[in-house]
């Protein structure tokens, strides 16, 4: 039987007993799951490395528990992807963040753009669901996500290879990424990004693409794009 996986923000240590008091850990494995004394569980800390562990004490204050085996796992993609989006409404972005994290994306960078729909999101929220999604797709790499910016502050200070998808660039190729061992990809608003946004992109020297597909909603597209670059 498949062990369940819980994240840990509390660094975990082979050779010894583990302690952690995080409130939102121990009800989850408490009153959701109702593991007890001498359960097994799979924890991991974000080191890429999975800890099939017993539970030696667990109550409303804290858990303890020892590793019995570490497993190292592997990054789903070798190329690190990470999702520059113009901020949209809450709930989408909220899916794609999951999704994405299913994926294997490894930082979420929100940007306010001219046709932005939202200025502003729910950062803890988002975190939450992210952790959630490492825990069920087996990943153990664990994303960064970014507080909004305006794009201009972002551009500013980025020197990463980017792919900026929109309507007006050439026909998208993988062929032509093979190489590439980190990249942005850039996910404008409903409407898309202006062509002042366009501009300012291309300053910085991004590749401009379009996918040739029926015209695709915000979130649809940042999942699209995401798959094209970790899947397959």
């Amino acid at each position: 039987m498949r062990l369940h996986r819980f994240f840990s923000t509390t660094p975990i240590v082979t050779g010894v007993t583990n302690h952690s008091s995080d409130a939102a850990l121990i009800h989850q494995l408490k009153h959701v799951f109702r593991l007890h004394e001498g359960d097994k569980a799979v924890f991991f800390d974000g080191t890429g490395h999975d800890y099939e562990s017993e539970i030696v004490s667990l109550d409303k204050s804290e858990i303890v528990f020892r590793v019995l085996e570490t497993k190292v796992v592997k990054l789903f993609c070798e190329t690190k992807v990470s999702l520059v989006m113009s901020l949209i409404k809450k709930d989408n972005l909220e899916w794609v963040i999951q999704k994405a994290t299913e994926l294997g994306v490894s930082e979420f960078i929100p940007v306010l753009s001219e046709r932005s729909e939202k200025k502003g999101f729910n950062k803890e929220r988002a975190t939450k669901i992210m952790i959630e999604a490492l825990e069920q797709s087996g990943r153990s790499d664990v994303p960064v996500i970014h507080e909004p910016e305006s794009l201009e502050n972002f551009l500013e200070k980025e020197k990463r290879d980017m792919v900026l998808f929109h309507i007006t660039g050439d026909s998208f190729k993988k062929a032509d990424m093979q190489k590439i061992s980190e990249v942005l990809l850039c996910v404008g608003p409903e409407g898309g990004w202006s062509d002042k946004e366009v501009e300012m992109f291309v300053k910085k020297g991004a590749k401009v693409v379009r996918l040739d597909t029926p015209v695709l909603r915000a979130e649809t597209a940042a999942i699209s794009v995401a798959t094209l670059f970790l899947v397959g």
